[in-house]
């Protein structure tokens, strides 16, 4: 996976919206309760949205880096919760050519496989990822 030709898309305001959601918890899994809808009990909700369940996954980085991706998906809408340093970060889907890419700020975090980087686009095109050849770990 290259990092050069990187340009920061739309969502900010979605990302500061979602940051603030991550933050307070509220896309937290539904528990089922009696009478509850069992395909609401499946995944966690927002605003209407419904997610399957979420996936978590370790990934090892080459500097040694952990990093833990927790990713909710649905037909329209990935989101990813990454654990960088201590702190959760929400990231949405932006377009990829290749693999799934999601932004936070000037943050991209970008999969392929079980292959991930993390790149900071403040550092400039042609820097190399603040983490690169992170695998995930099985």
């Amino acid at each position: 996976m290259a990092a050069a030709g990187w340009r920061t898309t739309g969502a900010r305001a979605a990302l500061a919206a979602l940051t603030v959601i991550a933050a307070t918890g509220a896309l937290a899994p539904l528990g089922a309760t009696a009478g509850q809808d069992p395909a609401r009990a499946a995944g966690p909700r927002f605003d209407g949205l419904q997610f399957e369940p979420p996936r978590t996954v370790q990934y090892l980085c080459e500097d040694g880096a952990r990093i833990a991706a927790r990713y909710f998906n649905s037909a329209d809408n990935q989101l990813a919760i990454v654990t960088l340093d201590g702190r959760r970060l929400l990231f949405v889907t932006v377009l990829s050519g290749s693999g799934a890419r999601y932004a936070h700020g000037p943050l991209i975090w970008w999969t392929r496989g079980d292959e991930a980087m993390l790149l900071d686009q403040t550092r400039g095109e042609q820097a190399p990822p603040v983490h690169a050849g992170c695998r995930a770990q099985r």
